[in-house]
């Protein structure tokens, strides 16, 4: 008998589903973990995404991998060409950038083509999720799938953001011509403002009217620029997602992914206004005031480098801007 234990069942884990059907292929029981069965089981394979979940409940006599454990443990080929029909998955992997703040370019590299919609489409759901993490990167492979997705009439969500710096009109052309609940994209850092403006521009122009943005925040910005590009966002009606490199300690980032994550409150109020609605001001102005050391002002104070929860990136565009942000 052999079980697959998720150690995060929110998310759907890819790695495992290959595992799973590999050997039911094969004939073999394949079950989920359960701890007081561990004694019947043959092989254990558990996987997780992040670094930051507890595996101090692990036994010794488990196969382990996934990011969560390491950037090198990877899937036996034979296991690594199964295709389960999850209607999410990658049509690429890797990624042309080299953001510090991500795993992707360690784990997977440079960003190369492995598949298309039918290696994951069951040909019966009207939705999938696509997972790659920069598939604008190679346009004429997105192009090639977006004219699968319009084929087959699918729903589709580009659930790890697309990069705004690489959208051109033909692509948002493209974009409209599919259907869709809403685009993703990414606003890492303000040295991208000018590229986020073009984006928006672009996608005005063809009558996208809001899309969601992942703003990375607690990495290596302040305080003023996270606001500033949340700002930018509020002001043009678009929809924000902050994502907190540090975590749930910091209480201007808990504050501040409170008011934007919630779109209704985030088009309602300023974040000043939020924060007077939960009386919370005081507690946050104390904590930016901390920050202020050496002379710095509140526009230059950086966040402490405490490395609370280090796969931001990998959760949501998980793997750098989602949520899903998911997969292996």
């Amino acid at each position: 008998m052999i079980a697959i234990w998720n150690l995060e069942p929110k998310y759907t884990n890819i790695a495992l589903e290959k595992i799973r059907i590999y050997y039911q292929q094969r004939g073999e029981s394949v079950v989920d973990y359960f701890p007081l069965e561990h004694h019947l089981y043959d092989k254990i394979y558990c996987s997780s995404l992040f670094d930051y979940t507890d595996k101090r409940q692990i036994p010794d006599n488990v196969i382990c991998g996934g990011t969560g454990f390491d950037l090198i443990t990877i899937l036996p080929p034979e296991i690594e060409a199964m295709k389960p029909k999850l209607n999410m998955g990658f049509t690429t992997r890797g990624c042309i950038r080299k953001c510090l703040f991500c795993v992707v370019p360690e784990k997977e590299g440079n960003i190369n083509i492995v598949g298309d919609i039918y290696d994951f489409w069951d040909g019966k759901s009207r939705n999938i999720t696509i997972l790659d993490n920069n598939i604008l990167a190679v346009k004429k492979h997105f192009k090639n799938t977006c004219r699968q997705i319009k084929k087959e009439n699918l729903k589709v969500d580009f659930n790890q953001g697309l990069d705004p710096r690489l959208l051109t009109n033909d692509i948002a052309d493209m974009l409209k011509s599919m259907r869709y609940e809403y685009y993703r994209f990414s606003f890492d850092s303000l040295e991208y403002e000018n590229s986020v403006r073009r984006a928006i521009n672009i996608l005005d122009k063809y009558e996208i009217k809001w899309s969601m943005w992942y703003v990375l925040t607690g990495y290596d910005t302040t305080p003023a620029e996270d606001l500033m590009r949340l700002d930018l966002l509020k002001s043009h009606k678009q929809k924000a997602y902050v994502q907190r490199y540090q975590g749930k300690t910091n209480p201007f980032l808990t504050e501040l992914a409170g008011w934007s994550n919630k779109p209704q409150l985030f088009a309602k109020y300023t974040f000043s206004e939020y924060l007077d609605k939960r009386g919370r001001k005081k507690k946050v102005n104390n904590y930016l005031k901390g920050l202020i050391t050496g002379g710095n002002n509140v526009n230059q104070a950086k966040y402490g480098n405490e490395k609370e929860h280090p796969q931001a990136g990998e959760t949501g565009r998980t793997i750098a801007g989602c949520c899903l942000r998911n997969g292996e």
